[in-house]
């Protein structure tokens, strides 16, 4: 038997309590803006950006109610402005080696280490199940909200905006500066030795943050299940990562 539908006065009233869109505080607004070197013009663009999908059933939102168009926006921004950046930088060098080096800078994992710089968890919209899940191998909610932002900015300030946003922020010293040279990223090599010896992904874990704010030390530790595990610091997450990674290499290949 079908159900008799709610009167159209109480459908109206159940849907006006569910708000358009999640909002950030005027203190967390000022706190990212000031991080990211950019302000924005349109408050709402930059929220657009940090609603994760999984917030679509709660707010009853369709395509557009996600940050995931924007995040095919902002992969292409990314991937315009890097491909620029290494035409320049290596003038005489063969489209495969370039190629090697673009995908290494626009990867999953090098935009999540890009929002976990940025602390851009943080000031995600996301449910409590999606709040509490990361891929041991990266973040990929922060590394598609990290897209969602650059597409963000092109939209608030252009093309101009978004290029000077990956310049200041993004991960530059994993490029190789000969071509013949291994890829410079300890976090990749050691994903490549776990394919190469049939071992688990590497799982990282922040063990400490000290120091004063404006100088923080992360203490960050890498384990390979069955092989070995090393710690390091850095001025920052993925700094300290990558050092505990070449530090877990260097024990690896003296076994």
């Amino acid at each position: 038997m079908k159900r008799p539908s709610r009167p159209k006065r109480t459908r109206l009233r159940a849907g006006a309590k569910i708000p358009r869109h999640p909002r950030l505080s005027a203190d967390q607004r000022y706190a990212l803006e000031t991080t990211i070197g950019y302000k924005f013009h349109d408050e709402d663009i930059l929220i657009h950006a940090l609603i994760h999908p999984s917030l679509i059933d709660e707010y009853r939102g369709g395509a557009t109610f996600s940050n995931q168009r924007m995040e095919f926006l902002g992969d292409r921004v990314l991937g315009l402005v890097v491909a620029e950046i290494l035409i320049n930088k290596y003038p005489k060098q063969r489209e495969g080696f370039m190629t090697k080096q673009f995908h290494n800078l626009v990867s999953g994992q090098t935009c999540a280490e890009v929002g976990a710089d940025l602390g851009l968890r943080d000031y995600l919209f996301m449910d409590a199940s999606m709040r509490s899940n990361k891929n041991a191998n990266y973040d990929r909610a922060v590394a598609d909200a990290v897209e969602a932002l650059i597409a963000a900015i092109y939209l608030d300030g252009g093309l101009d905006a978004a290029e000077k946003f990956i310049k200041r922020c993004w991960h530059f010293d994993i490029l190789s500066k000969d071509p013949d040279e291994k890829d410079g990223n300890p976090k990749t090599q050691l994903s490549d030795w776990c394919g190469q010896n049939k071992a688990p992904y590497a799982a990282y874990e922040t063990l400490q943050t000290s120091g004063p704010d404006h100088a923080p030390i992360f203490t960050v530790k890498v384990s390979v299940e069955g092989h070995g595990e090393a710690t390091a610091k850095g001025g920052n997450k993925a700094e300290a990562e990558r050092a505990a990674a070449r530090a877990l290499l260097d024990l690896l290949e003296q076994q």
